[in-house]
């Protein structure tokens, strides 16, 4: 099946609030000790007030992936800091799919229109975070030629989580 990557402007709020909260659900509530702790995240993600001043930020931009439904999303900040350093590049934000669109090479394709769209704007680097845990998207991005940077700690007041940041020149 084909699939159609294009940018989300405010008419897709809905749709982004309700990817947003049911990817993120489906691939990560298992890691959240406190559900008051997720549902606060979620709103701060993907909450309308949130997604709706994203969307109007000239230094992000929202992706919407399509095959015959919306399966996916991704969110890139043009210019950000590694946190802890002085480099500076394109930050994937996120790059979800939903569980039932895994394992069709959508990430891949995902992962590429970003780095394409960073190359168009005359950026060199592109860096992300990756949850600890979730290591099957850390080997996915390390076979996009991404590299370990460094840890840093994700923090709520009922747990604490490691976040490892990769980078690569793009």
């Amino acid at each position: 099946m084909t699939l159609r990557i294009r940018e989300a402007d405010l008419t897709d709020l809905a749709l982004l609030n309700t990817l947003g909260y049911g990817i993120y659900r489906a691939h990560f509530q298992h890691m959240w000790i406190s559900e008051a702790e997720l549902n606060d995240f979620l709103d701060a993600e993907y909450g309308y007030p949130t997604l709706e001043q994203s969307l109007q930020d000239p230094g992000t931009s929202w992706y919407l992936a399509e095959a015959s439904a919306p399966v996916g999303f991704a969110k890139i900040t043009w210019e950000s800091v590694i946190p802890q350093t002085s480099v500076s590049g394109v930050l994937l934000n996120k790059l979800y799919l939903h569980p039932t669109a895994t394992g069709k090479h959508y990430g891949k394709l995902m992962f590429e229109e970003c780095v394409m769209r960073a190359q168009k704007r005359g950026k060199k680097y592109l860096w992300l975070e990756v949850l600890d845990q979730n290591e099957r998207a850390y080997r996915f991005y390390e076979r996009q030629g991404m590299q370990h940077i460094k840890d840093i700690a994700f923090k709520t007041p009922s747990q604490q989580s490691r976040l490892k940041i990769m980078g690569m020149a793009i």
